[in-house]
């Protein structure tokens, strides 16, 4: 929240406001609206702050209104019970009501003056450049919010501010330095690389049934799609030249050249005739799509598809994961041409057997315990291994190392330079590396200083995450937080 709050300070009136209309969807469409309890107006008691139920309401549909534009506005009530919604909007205020209240407790004040101000400054209520108190009060009253509600949440919003402003801590030079000496290092190295097509390993029957057995939820058949098909290929459209010329002459904004000045006709003709066909290929296949949720279609194809299926497109599979039984779903523009799908009935995953997962589960035991076992090589090598000298090697580093591949270099470095340990081994896809730290400097003695912004950016947001993390638990020992939901 802070670290929010300190990125986007002069926009976080607006996101107030937003906030506190986040519930216009949910109040005149009816979805992202929850039944909570009504025997008492608080839904919590946080130190000398109530929390409403109308509050609680607010936040729930600004989330739901967020997730839903994830789901494609698919998401339903249900959903919004697996994702704990409700949970995220409680616990959203809660750590807004612990900062108001130390905000308030160390004598941070919103004066009347300073509400008005910022209201009457807002974008959202200004007309010909002046504040229009008719445009407030319908907003507000179109949204089913009292300008009491409204003023209340801007104070709080200005008080988080202030607050705001009271936790802003400088980098030291000492932390700068640090930090830069962690970015810029370069690490002197040994490493000894085994592979894992080293490790000699035959599963037995038993084992893998075992295996089986103990993971079972992961071996699952592909759901699948009983549907009915139309598909209308572009290729299948007719023209003539006269069909062409007309349709140049209605679409000509799209038959330029790079300066943007139109290309005569020879010159445009086979973009002409693409884009005619792809435009007519789509409103045939918007009537079969009519004629396919009426039922009436005799064109259809009846088919069965399943996920991972390699002849479609993952666009056009994730479409059917998302559709309900009976569902017809709009023209898709595939690499067949535009498809209607009408879905039949949803064929839902099943556990495999032992015999149909056998195979998935012996390659899967085979690579586990041979990632068990080259990782006990590791450890046995560890304490003598000699190992290659492979210079110096920084994060920055785009060159492959001695027996590895870009990749693998590029997968080990990331992995080396969040160690502490002078002296271990990192276990990568097929391999572990074993390394060990011989001596540590910075690439040049004038790096810190030439990238002394780019330090400050990134060690301000690390300083601010850790002062959030710390100053909330520091609030959630001062102020009593009481649920009743």
């Amino acid at each position: 929240m802070i670290g929010f709050m300190q990125k986007h300070k002069k926009y976080l009136m607006v996101i107030i406001w937003i906030s506190s209309f986040a519930f216009l969807g949910a109040g005149f469409v009816g979805w992202g609206t929850y039944s909570f309890s009504k025997t008492s107006n608080a839904v919590a008691v946080v130190g000398d702050r109530q929390i409403t139920i109308d509050r609680l309401q607010r936040e729930y549909a600004r989330l739901y209104n967020v997730y839903n534009q994830l789901f494609n506005g698919t998401l339903d009530d249900e959903q919004a019970k697996k994702l704990g919604i409700e949970e995220q909007a409680l616990n959203t205020l809660i750590s807004r009501a612990l900062m108001l209240n130390y905000a308030y407790d160390v004598g941070l004040r919103v004066s009347h003056e300073e509400i008005i101000h910022t209201l009457t400054t807002m974008d959202t209520f200004q007309n010909n450049g002046k504040f229009d108190e008719t445009i407030y009060k319908r907003l507000l009253a179109d949204n089913q919010m009292r300008p009491k509600d409204f003023e209340e949440e801007l104070s709080e919003g200005i008080l988080l501010q202030k607050l705001d402003a009271l936790l802003e801590i400088p980098l030291t030079p000492l932390e700068i330095q640090t930090i830069g000496e962690a970015v810029f290092s370069e690490d002197h190295l040994k490493i000894q690389i085994l592979d894992q097509a080293s490790i000699t390993f035959t599963p037995s029957d038993e084992d893998i049934k075992k295996y089986w057995e103990e993971n079972k939820d992961i071996y699952q058949t592909e759901r699948g799609y009983e549907i009915l098909k139309v598909s209308i290929s572009p290729n299948s459209i007719p023209f003539d030249d006269d069909t062409l010329k007309k349709h140049y002459e209605d679409f000509k904004n799209q038959f330029l050249d790079e300066n943007g000045q139109l290309l005569p006709f020879e010159k445009a003709k086979d973009k002409i005739i693409t884009h005619y066909q792809s435009s007519q290929a789509e409103k045939e296949s918007l009537k079969e799509y009519i004629s396919l949720r009426k039922g009436e279609n005799k064109k259809a194809e009846s088919l069965m598809i399943y996920e991972g299926d390699s002849n479609y497109e993952t666009d056009f599979l994730n479409l059917l994961s998302q559709a309900k039984e009976q569902e017809t779903l709009k023209p898709i523009n595939t690499k067949e041409g535009f498809v209607t799908v009408k879905i039949q009935k949803i064929i839902q995953s099943q556990p495999k057997n032992y015999e149909a997962a056998k195979k998935d589960a012996t390659e899967d035991f085979t690579t586990f315990r041979k990632t068990q076992l080259l990782e006990e090589k590791a450890v046995a090598l560890l304490t003598d291994f000699k190992g290659l000298d492979i210079g110096y090697v920084s994060r920055d580093n785009k060159n492959a190392l001695s027996g590895l591949n870009a990749q693998e270099s590029q997968d080990f470095i990331a992995q080396l330079f969040n160690k502490s340990e002078a002296k271990g081994f990192i276990l990568l896809k097929d391999k572990a590396i074993l390394y060990e730290i011989l001596d540590q400097k910075l690439k040049n003695s004038d790096i810190i200083t030439q990238n002394l912004d780019f330090l400050k950016r990134n060690g301000i947001q690390v300083k601010s995450r850790l002062v959030e993390i710390a100053f909330m638990e520091h609030l959630l020992n001062i102020y009593k937080v009481v649920k009743k939901i």
